[in-house]
């Protein structure tokens, strides 16, 4: 048989039986490395198929051009030999992205994915007890979201990088009378509550023992409404750059955008360092057709508090949240 016959027969394409896949041991002989069973186009896994790797992790769902892609299913052996089930849902390009549903470790995420990561909307199950539903932002909860502890309290608010930060109200469970009974209402820093007002909670006509009082102190204050209310303007003053810079970029920016933030900044930062000195801002702004004074330079410094800094130098998240900030408000 010739080059060109067992070129065709090597061919892989359309509906196969399944490939076996080995490689050769440095003692001589072959072992097994994995194998495949489902629908290839020009050599690559394509369409609907399975895959199973020499070390048990199996995938079975959909493929293109060589990588999973849409919907699938992929499952993990155990040390006892049994497979469980990791994650099923949608994939882009091999990572999670889109919709799925993963269980690692008794921890159990249902929601949206993006680039393989936590991102968007969902609920995770801890495996030591409460769930959070809310927001997430590469893979850690951000913005608006719920949690339910395991005593019973809950919290509603603001989060940011994994931590509560901003307005939130944490609800107080009184295991004797099965209800809620306190409430604190205020700001939050660093996942602690900072300023706030701490009340009793109204009866529940549901529960007849949350109908017994347990009143709070009242207050010596002169004017405990107005001290709150300055304390808690002088706090998200405070934070207020913290949290703005941590504002996910994406909500700033298309993605058409970023890309070509992130093609400046690549430019610039030639060495690949992950960050641009301060003179170099210049530059990197230059490739997208900004030209910020001096001043405007140093308002960027002074925004994202590296003013006192004498040899500052800049991440793509922070060259990004300063091209927002000079960027004219529409």
């Amino acid at each position: 048989m010739g080059t060109v016959g067992r070129d065709k027969l090597a061919a892989k394409e359309g509906e196969r039986k399944t490939v076996f896949f080995s490689k050769k041991l440095a003692t001589g002989g072959y072992v097994r490395t994995g194998q495949y069973l489902g629908e290839w186009k020009e050599n690559k896994y394509d369409g609907k198929g399975t895959l199973e790797s020499d070390d048990g992790t199996r995938y079975v769902g959909e493929w293109r051009a060589g990588k999973r892609n849409g919907m699938g299913t992929l499952w993990i052996r155990r040390a006892d030999g049994k497979l469980y089930k990791q994650y099923a849902g949608q994939w882009k390009d091999d990572l999670q992205d889109g919709r799925g549903v993963q269980t690692i470790d008794g921890e159990t995420y249902n929601g949206e994915w993006s680039k393989g990561v936590r991102h968007g909307v969902g609920i995770c199950h801890y495996a030591a007890g409460g769930v959070y539903e809310g927001e997430w932002f590469n893979d850690q909860r951000h913005g608006f979201g719920v949690f339910d502890y395991v005593n019973g309290d809950h919290f509603e608010g603001g989060w940011v990088e994994d931590k509560k930060e901003g307005e939130g109200v944490h609800f107080y469970f009184n295991k004797e009378k099965r209800v809620h009974t306190k409430r604190y209402d205020g700001e939050w820093v660093d996942d602690l509550p900072k300023c706030g007002v701490y009340t009793e909670m109204p009866p529940d006509p549901q529960v007849d023992d949350s109908k017994l009082p347990e009143p709070l102190p009242v207050t010596q204050l002169r004017d405990p409404d107005g001290i709150i209310r300055s304390r808690i303007e002088q706090i998200r003053e405070d934070r207020s750059r913290h949290r703005a810079t941590r504002i996910p970029l994406d909500e700033h920016f298309t993605s058409e955008e970023l890309e070509a933030l992130q093609v400046a900044f690549a430019r610039v930062d030639t060495e690949d360092r992950g960050e641009i000195p301060h003179e170099e801002m210049g530059a990197a702004f230059s490739q997208v057709g900004m030209d910020p004074s001096q001043e405007d330079i140093a308002a960027v410094l002074a925004h994202l508090g590296k003013d006192a800094d004498p040899s500052p130098t800049f991440t793509f998240a922070e060259f990004a949240q300063a091209a927002d900030f000079l960027s004219p408000v529409s």
